[in-house]
């Protein structure tokens, strides 16, 4: 039967936690180092508009605010409770706060499972009273929460003290590291970008970054939703909540922490020695439209640059228009471009044409374009400087206009009031880079929705994800895994033990009777039986030894290829057999299988990853496979648009021009796809199948080896 639909996951809400309209500070004081005392000055600080309520049995008041000597003694159920208590005694304060009818708090204390121990045992503790009382708790070992539009600071965040104000945006992150959330906020204010929300959501205990991912993706005030994180508790309601960011318009920004687990363990096959976790993660993201960073700073780029990006003019193509007013800036660029996979196409003809009586004479519009500082600088050009940047824009070959500027003050406001006028005007994308920027810019672009990059390089990073992104929005939703395909696998593998190996032959069948071509062969156990399977299927053949304790057989010396005669492939036998009892090895038959010539070989396999279920890779097959480490990963079922996609991917896509026929892709596409409904519905909880190498060619495309190993039923 087919792999039934799963339950769509529950989510709390959470909104008094992110919008209290009352805040309860337990264990604040006025004490020097007193974390809780320390938000009570900063909710006073940014003008938090809600109730203060310190609670601590020692004091009257703590920063002039009066103090509550128990959390049962407040006037009414707080919206949220910061508990500012060591970790002992923060099971019993829930408790406390759940009596009193308050159902959402705050932990930062550490000393819990990341200290193992006692802490792991503590942890379970806390998890099990907040399940128990319905308790919604962000933490423990976190930061906590800013709200920035709200005043609303339950953090402890040094970097606060820095600031005067806090900047509204319409960024909002979610960090498991406390830290790098902090930082990041604090250089996006930096920056001129406010965030509206930073969520550090710690080790996790009731709250997850599932449940902060889908309450941003229904916040009205979130349009980017930035994320640091390093695994996910959760994984099916984590996607969930993707699914509805990708659903509501938001863009999520990802940095992933942590890439070196691998999730496919199967030594005996070559996927598990290329399709690790962090591969797993790259086919998580891109099939929810996640835009994945590998730094801290390319996280910010990304975000700020789609803070103020309208969707709609997110970049169509890679073409990017290089305007400089110096002539260095722009050859650069040329070569950052096609660095980060984008192009400085020439402008067209008539747009050139169109700019001749709008640029000064000595300026080159080529492409890079250099307009040279007499465009700000005489009054003429100055005046023209509006409809050359139009004509520009309007050039169908480009998609991003990059504005390079060195420093420029005595006319900056000048040059602003033209990137803006541009920008406004046009559907094509606009970015700049200031590499000395006066006050004005700083001033007058970030509120305006524009990051001011320091180096064109970061710019065309940032623009080169926009474009990516796009392209991912376009992507149909994926296949659901209820879609897998309907098969008997009990009558092919019955009650398969932990580390079974499935023999070739049998491998075979399977794959045949899902309505996968196969190569044709047949299993002998004598000479004359392999003779006669020679000429069932057809020469030229290869011979394998077929053992579940070999399964790289040609290192083995298992392997004979391209027999022709009845007679060598009779000899073969005789030796194949003799060189296995060499080895201490006990054969079950000799597979006698048709050999496929020509075309291009690759490899397709899946295994069930232990967070997102069943994944598919295509890569590099044959000789080629670890050699050259080509592959990448699907979430199976896989559509047949989607197996192209990941096909394009591959380094060895660019070899296939023979093959690159509509006819030839779809066949390709709908192998793959057909493997991934079949493997989508194995049964078991840990495995691998791998074909390799699949042979491609005009032909069609055919399994040629096949390997199941079945790591836990």
């Amino acid at each position: 039967m087919p792999v039934a639909e799963p339950p769509q996951p529950a989510f709390a809400d959470i909104s008094r936690l992110l919008e209290p309209r009352s805040v309860a500070i337990v264990g604040a004081s006025d004490q020097p180092g007193n974390l809780g005392g320390t938000v009570v000055r900063y909710l006073r600080k940014f003008a938090y508009p809600g109730a203060i309520w310190p609670v601590n049995p020692g004091r009257d008041s703590v920063d002039g605010v009066p103090c509550f000597k128990r959390i049962a003694d407040l006037p009414g159920p707080a919206d949220l409770a910061i508990l500012a208590l060591n970790a002992a005694s923060i099971a019993g304060a829930v408790r406390e706060c759940a009596a009193a009818g308050i159902r959402h708090g705050v932990v930062w204390a550490g000393g819990f499972a990341e200290v193992g121990g006692d802490g792991a045992t503590r942890q379970r503790e806390l998890a099990e009273v907040c399940r128990a009382t319905g308790f919604r708790l962000c933490g423990p070992n976190c930061i906590g929460v800013i709200n920035t539009t709200l005043g609303m600071t339950a953090s402890f965040a040094s970097s606060l003290l820095e600031v005067d104000r806090l900047l509204p945006g319409n960024i909002s992150m979610i960090s498991q590291s406390g830290g790098l959330g902090s930082i990041t906020h604090a250089l996006s204010q930096q920056a001129g970008f406010g965030f509206r929300y930073v969520i550090s959501s710690g080790n996790e205990v009731a709250l997850s970054m599932a449940d902060f991912v889908h309450a941003l993706a229904h916040d009205a005030g979130t349009e980017v939703i930035a994320l640091y994180l390093e695994g996910v508790p959760d994984a099916a309601r984590f996607l969930a909540a993707l699914q509805a960011t990708k659903r509501s318009g938001k863009a999520v920004v990802a940095l992933k922490g942590g890439a070196t687990l691998a999730s496919a363990r199967a030594a005996l096959a070559h996927t598990g020695a290329l399709v690790g976790e962090d591969r797993v993660w790259d086919a998580i993201f891109r099939e929810q439209a996640v835009i994945r960073v590998r730094s801290q700073e390319e996280l910010l780029d990304v975000a700020t640059t789609l803070s103020g990006a309208p969707r709609a003019k997110l970049p169509r193509g890679s073409g990017v228009a290089a305007i400089t007013f110096g002539g260095g800036m722009g050859v650069m660029a040329a070569d950052q471009c096609a660095d980060s996979g984008l192009a400085t196409p020439p402008l067209s003809e008539a747009t050139r044409d169109t700019l001749k009586d709008l640029v000064p004479p000595i300026a080159s519009v080529a492409n890079p374009i250099d307009l040279t500082p007499d465009t700000y600088n005489q009054p003429k050009w100055l005046a023209l400087f509006p409809r050359a940047l139009d004509a520009i824009a309007a050039d169908p070959a480009i998609d991003t206009l990059l504005f390079q500027c060195g420093a420029g003050g005595h006319k900056a406001n000048e040059v602003i009031d033209n990137i803006l006028g541009v920008r406004e005007r046009s559907d094509k994308t606009v970015v700049v880079s200031w590499v000395l920027p006066p006050g004005p810019v700083v001033a007058r672009l970030p509120p305006a929705g524009l990051p001011v990059f320091s180096e064109s390089a970061r710019a065309l990073r940032a623009v080169r994800q926009l474009v990516d992104y796009r392209a991912a929005l376009s992507r149909p939703d994926a296949p659901s895994p209820a879609q897998a395909m309907s098969f008997d696998w009990s009558a092919h593998v019955p009650a398969p033990k932990a580390g079974q190996v499935i023999a070739e032959d049998v491998c075979h069948r399977i794959l045949a009777a899902a309505g996968l071509p196969i190569a044709a062969g047949r299993l002998a156990r004598s000479a004359d039986a392999a003779a006669e399977s020679a000429a069932s299927v057809g020469y030229p053949v290869a011979l394998k030894g077929i053992s579940a304790a070999v399964t790289h057989r040609a290192g083995a010396g298992l392997v004979a290829l391209g027999l022709d005669t009845d007679v060598r492939v009779r000899d073969t036998y005789r030796r194949l057999v003799a060189h296995a009892a060499s080895l201490g090895v006990t054969l079950d038959g000799i597979y006698v299988q048709h050999m496929v010539g020509g075309g291009m070989e690759l490899l397709v396999s899946a295994f069930r990853d232990p967070q997102f279920g069943v994944m598919v890779s295509l890569g590099a097959g044959g000789n080629l496979t670890e050699l050259i480490d080509d592959v990448t990963v699907e979430r199976a079922p896989v559509a047949e648009a989607d197996a192209l996609a990941a096909f394009d991917r591959l380094r060895i896509a660019s070899h296939a021009a023979k093959l690159a026929g509509r006819a030839e892709r779809a066949l390709l596409a709908g192998f793959v796809a057909r493997f991934s409904a079949l493997a989508a519905g194995a049964p078991w909880r840990r495995f691998v199948i791998e074909i390799n190498p699949v042979k491609w060619s005009a032909g069609g495309v055919t399994a040629v080896d096949g390997l199941i190993v079945v790591e836990e039923p």
